[in-house]
């Protein structure tokens, strides 16, 4: 436990000093949060009500999906993970100490966020901070797991890049953060539904009592915890120590979307 908290301590420094971390841990979902925090309420006013919990899920999947992958991918071409094999550190240690470490990132940034939207854009949250944390709990949960998949079957940088914008870039678009689900096109909507972002802006609603919400907060939790925890059973299983290691089939990394799949069809 002292080794693990250890190896934990110093993946946190880490996520600091590398450039790229820096980057998408802090500086990019910082920076990207003040520019829209600064043009939003010009162009929409209305936009502003869902500013900091928008961009606190943001800073979620910025940080997560960009940045974790990455990180797997460049410490398995390394030999890192090879001297962790070596020296009997377990899988499931190995994956835990990056999503631990980036969830204190996250969770830094997305009190920047809160604490600081109302001083800068006069912004007086609707939301409760309660709900504000299970909203963060649960999207946090579904978008590591995600990730960590991404980082265990990509063989290089670029694969994960590739993966990765497959979900984030839908998810700023259609998943809720930029436009409510429900000025989305008929065609679109049933598509938002295989994104975390989609049942994470529902679930705010639905903890708020706000405006009406398609799913209940029950529902919406569950879908998020189940991807979460599918994600990070199949991360553990198709995780590689070495690059060479080719024996897993990649295909079962699909699995992580039964349960959007179940919510659409069944639910």
């Amino acid at each position: 436990m002292i080794a693990f908290g250890k190896h934990l301590v110093l993946n946190f420094l880490f996520g600091i000093r590398e450039k790229t971390l820096l980057l998408m841990n802090y500086l990019f979902p910082i920076v990207f949060y003040l520019f829209i925090g600064g043009i939003m309420p010009q162009i929409n006013g209305g936009s502003t009500e869902t500013l900091i919990p928008a961009m606190i899920i943001f800073s979620v999947i910025v940080s997560t999906l960009l940045g974790m992958p990455n990180e797997i991918v460049n410490s398995r071409n390394d030999g890192v993970y090879r001297n962790y094999k070596i020296n009997g550190i377990s899988k499931i240690s190995t994956l835990l100490v990056p999503a631990i470490s980036t969830a204190v990132h996250s969770f830094i940034v997305s009190c920047i966020i809160f604490f600081t939207a109302p001083m800068l854009f006069d912004i007086e949250s609707k939301y409760s901070l309660i709900s504000l944390l299970i909203v963060f709990f649960c999207v946090y949960i579904t978008c590591s797991g995600i990730a960590l998949i991404i980082g265990s079957i990509s063989d290089n940088t670029s694969v994960t890049v590739v993966l990765a914008q497959i979900i984030f870039l839908p998810s700023m678009l259609i998943g809720g953060l930029m436009i409510p689900t429900s000025q989305l096109p008929k065609s679109l909507i049933k598509f938002s539904e295989l994104l975390p972002t989609t049942y994470a802006m529902d679930l705010l609603e639905a903890l708020n009592n706000i405006n009406p919400s398609k799913y209940s907060s029950l529902l919406s939790i569950l879908v998020l915890l189940s991807v979460g925890l599918i994600g990070y059973i199949v991360a553990n299983y198709l995780f590689r120590f070495d690059v060479t290691d080719k024996s897993k089939k990649k295909i079962i990394a699909l699995f992580v979307l039964l349960p959007f799949v179940i919510n659409i069809l069944f639910l």
